[in-house]
């Protein structure tokens, strides 16, 4: 038998048969992986101009944990297959408390002290890393005496790119445990190492989420009302801040309500809702969509209302508060349609705990999946499975 006839019968195939491959394989990392099959592959693929790829989804990010390391995983290979990625060491052990697009992680990473935590963001692209708020200025008072506090940024998100002059950051952040624990609302420039106070009365609700919609920050609260703040306007001592709380009607109660998000989908304001039924192994167990309804009454005013819909009509909805996304199925992603969600159940632990007390953190990474509406209402598990990290909960990398 000569060496033609002894080759594998794959590895020399007819430009057709790979060109079928290829449109079958999406992810630009899998692409990549069926260059390195052989030689001949490699110079067939060489030739051959692939069809672009759909438009790309989020990234999964799972922490390090005790048994596992960091991974990465994108839809387009199945989830449960991983992707290798560099990250430096002190990302690899950070807590990531949101994205932006363009690849941009939010993280705060361990600093001199045993709480201590120095808040970054980063391009996953080529490594910038712009620095954040560590501290907000607490003058409640005697405005005469000035005293930083130490904070923890649980969520955020940008006016617009971070690298963009005016670029403004909302945040939802926690306080240390002598301020019981508290969740507040802060605004800062891009470039600001402490957050300067606001003394207007702003929001005194407990936020869920927040978006940034069309020039104003959209803040989520418990009761399902939102408060908007257009952009504030920065002094030298401190950041002048208006807000309209918009009440809406109320909807009745969901029981076992789990989470609250804000997502912007079509031109629109979504409210996506996470539920959990107590008879369940896994805690999300299902989600309630509802869409923003502006109805001008005879006086002039507005009322406000959540309208639920009834399906999802194509949508991909990406879930995390602060940077939830909608993507549509139809632009490649067919037989896709889905809310996909992950484990964030420790945003509602505290950070900061009492020196004196033992204290063992563990974030929640096992909570992930993919809801489908139709053809029946179901959950599946399709991430990798994860246990509790000491570092982080899980994170979507925004293309």
């Amino acid at each position: 038998m000569d060496s033609h006839q002894s080759r594998a019968p794959w590895a020399d195939p007819p430009k057709d048969i790979l060109d079928l491959v290829v449109r079958r394989i999406s992810c630009e990392v899998d692409r990549l992986r069926m260059g390195r099959v052989c030689h001949s592959w490699r110079l067939a693929l060489a030739k051959l101009k692939p069809p672009a790829p759909p438009p790309p989804l989020p990234w999964l990010v799972l922490p390090e944990t005790d048994v596992h390391g960091l991974t990465f995983s994108c839809v387009l290979s199945g989830w449960r297959r991983t992707h290798p990625f560099f990250l430096p060491h002190a990302a690899r052990h950070a807590r990531y408390f949101g994205s932006y697009d363009g690849v941009w992680l939010f993280l705060a990473v361990d600093g001199q002290g045993d709480e201590d935590q120095d808040h970054l963001l980063v391009n996953l692209t080529n490594f910038q890393f712009l620095d954040l708020p560590n501290a907000i200025r607490i003058d409640p008072m005697f405005p005469q005496v000035i005293k930083d506090i130490e904070i923890a940024i649980v969520a955020a998100t940008l006016s617009r790119q971070p690298t963009e002059q005016g670029c403004i950051a909302a945040g939802i952040i926690q306080l240390p445990p002598f301020f019981l624990g508290v969740k507040a609302i802060a605004f800062r420039r891009m470039g600001d190492r402490v957050i300067l106070p606001f003394y207007e009365e702003v929001c005194h609700e407990v936020v869920e989420d927040l978006l940034y919609y069309k020039g104003d920050f959209l803040l989520l609260t418990r009761e399902e009302d939102i408060r908007v703040c257009p952009e504030p306007i920065f002094h030298e001592a401190h950041v002048q801040v208006v807000s309209n709380l918009l009440r809406f009607q109320p909807r009745g109660d969901d029981e076992n309500i789990l989470a609250r998000y804000l997502v912007q989908s079509r031109g629109r304001v979504l409210m996506v809702v996470k539920l959990s039924s107590p008879l369940d192994y896994w805690p999300t167990s299902a989600f309630r969509v509802f869409q923003r309804e502006d109805r001008p009454l005879d006086d002039g005013m507005l009322e406000y209302s959540w309208s639920e819909l009834d399906k999802l009509d194509g949508r991909m909805l990406f879930l995390r508060r602060g940077c939830s996304r909608s993507y549509e199925a139809a632009d490649g992603y067919p037989g896709m349609e889905g809310i996909y969600f992950l484990d964030d159940r420790s945003f509602h632990e505290p950070i900061f705990h009492d020196p004196d007390m033992a204290f063992d953190h563990a974030y929640h990474c096992s909570d992930n999946g993919k809801w489908s509406k139709s053809p029946s209402p179901q959950v599946d598990r399709c991430f990798p499975e994860r246990g509790q990290s000491k570092y982080s909960s899980s994170v979507w990398i925004l293309p």
